[in-house]
């Protein structure tokens, strides 16, 4: 008799293990099948890797039905992006871009909505770096990539770089389907200098300045815009959704 006693204190001791983990998995990892049906899928497509923080909202699964986590258990993980998605939530009656994202050592991935992300900042001086960019003499590619932005906010001398229109700058550079191409909201001008070459010639960041001056913005038109806010983005691939190679997007807005 005592054998079976402790053969069920066993198994109780057992069950609430397993219960406990249960209640565990459910606060980091829930399903909801009424938030999966409130939204329907517009696009999905890969993007260019960005690094992100996100510290409030949730990490969800690609059609919101699991909730892996809330963001605020992972504030101090980066994220880099691989893929994005635009969802149409039905009962709101709008649209909102969701981003996939992984950290990484790749344990931990999601999509987060894009207004949770916060884009991490380069280290050392960018600050200064960036005010003595000079500008790049060779083609336009990956390894130089940056320099050509750089260089480019320096055609508007006081403008402020602005993480939100540079992600504008960078859903127009690389469209989907056309969604989100040249899409310019109420206040912002959106300049894009269109490569007049074909894709499979190198690109050369001389070039913007003229192509700056036909598009009616010389130096004189540019240095209006000091104290707006500044976004840019340059298409790198091999033509994409209309996006040629070397186009570039410059948003502005002015200061709230």
């Amino acid at each position: 008799m005592k054998k079976v006693i402790q053969g069920i204190m066993v198994i109780g001791v057992g069950v609430g293990i397993l219960g406990m983990s249960h209640v565990t998995a459910s606060a980091n990892s829930q399903y909801s099948g009424s938030r999966s049906k409130s939204v329907r899928l517009v696009w999905r497509k890969s993007m260019k890797q960005h690094a992100f923080t996100a510290t409030t909202g949730a990490r969800y699964s690609r059609h919101l039905g699991i909730r892996y986590s809330n963001n605020d258990v992972t504030p101090t993980v980066t994220w880099y992006t691989d893929a994005h998605e635009k969802l149409y939530k039905k009962y709101k009656g709008h649209n909102a871009i969701y981003y996939h994202v992984k950290s990484a050592d790749g344990t931990l991935q999601g999509w987060i909505w894009r207004g949770y992300l916060k884009p991490v900042a380069a280290t050392g001086a960018t600050t200064s770096q960036t005010a003595t960019v000079s500008e790049p003499q060779g083609k336009l590619g990956s390894k130089n990539e940056d320099q050509f932005k750089a260089a480019l906010k320096q055609l508007f001398p006081g403008t402020i770089s602005d993480a939100s229109l540079n992600r504008e700058a960078n859903s127009a550079a690389y469209p989907v389907d056309a969604v989100d191409g040249d899409y310019v909201g109420a206040n912002q001008t959106l300049i894009h200098l269109r490569n007049p070459k074909s894709d499979d010639q190198p690109f050369y960041f001389q070039a913007y300045k003229s192509l700056l001056n036909v598009a009616g913005y010389p130096a004189t038109v540019r240095a209006k815009y000091a104290g707006w806010h500044i976004g840019i983005d340059i298409h790198n691939g091999w033509g994409d959704e209309g996006a040629n190679r070397g186009d570039a997007y410059i948003y502005l807005e002015p200061a709230k």
